[in-house]
């Protein structure tokens, strides 16, 4: 292409497989996460991921223990557990309904 008699370059696709909105340096990872968690409302939660990386187990103190996709976890800049969105800001987890979770190990 040229414009103005400069050329310019083509505009690159990571092809991540991402929504516009999100880029590759976004992406979280659920080992950012990994370990144990105080609850807000008490209790305390541990997140782990299986061998291959690609599920997330959630111990919660009220909910008990439960799997989810490490993909649907990780969602854009932040996490879904279960419909709730979460975003990390240090050690701690601020969740949409109020609740956060805080790195204790």
């Amino acid at each position: 292409q040229v414009k103005s008699g400069r050329p310019t370059a083509p505009k690159l696709s990571w092809g991540f497989g991402l929504g516009p909105s999100a880029s590759a340096a976004a992406m979280l990872s659920p080992y950012q996460v990994q370990g144990k968690w105080a609850h807000s409302s008490g209790g305390e939660i541990e997140i782990s991921i299986d061998s291959t990386g690609k599920q997330v187990t959630i111990s919660h103190p009220t909910v008990g223990k439960q799997q989810i996709d490490a993909a649907k976890f990780c969602s854009g800049e932040g996490f879904d557990y279960f419909g709730f969105k979460g975003k990390l800001e240090g050690d701690k987890i601020t969740w949409n309904n109020g609740v956060t979770w805080t790195k204790t190990g």
